[in-house]
């Protein structure tokens, strides 16, 4: 198999970055909720017992988000350098288009869903600390949109030259 790229790349970023921020709320919340509880239950008088219970609370609440923007650039960077050294011809911009359409489609949907997770009462304090996902989620077509015509300049704006990518 001597396969370079695909255009269902875009695709593969809108549902990964929805699924892990559906992820990150959950998770995020269930951490809390587990920590806390656990810690008033045990009411332990040690400082690190209660240390630990309170960095496990950290991890939920912040460090759990920085994952998702490592993930998000790492597949932001993976499809963008796919975009690079796929061989392409003129041809195929309407397919690329008709591709881009359906990943706004889906972003539509993902962002419809994410919605719904963050007015449940016991999620909306999660998802409300997660601002900037929270952002990019409810503008998840506009994000879609953005990166897939950076993807198209990418992947047919590419030099014929010398220096062009190896096919």
């Amino acid at each position: 198999m001597n396969k370079k790229g695909d255009f269902t790349g875009l695709l593969y970023l809108i549902v990964s970055i929805a699924a892990l921020a559906f992820f990150v709320i959950i998770v995020g919340y269930i951490g809390v909720q587990i920590n806390t509880g656990m810690k008033t239950a045990i009411g332990s008088d040690h400082p690190e017992v209660n240390a630990s219970f309170d960095a496990s609370i950290r991890v939920s609440e912040k460090i759990l988000p920085a994952v998702w923007y490592i993930v998000f650039a790492g597949l932001l960077l993976g499809l963008l350098v796919t975009a690079w050294y796929m061989p392409t011809h003129p041809i195929f911009v309407p397919i690329f288009i008709i591709l881009l359409i359906i990943a706004i489609i889906v972003g539509v949907a993902m962002q419809n869903a994410y919605e719904q997770l963050y007015v449940v009462p016991a999620l909306a304090d999660m998802a409300t600390e997660q601002s900037s996902i929270n952002f990019m989620m409810t503008n998840l077509p506009y994000v879609a949109l953005i990166i897939g015509l950076i993807a198209l300049i990418v992947t047919f704006a590419k030099p014929k030259g010398e220096n062009a990518p190896v096919m």
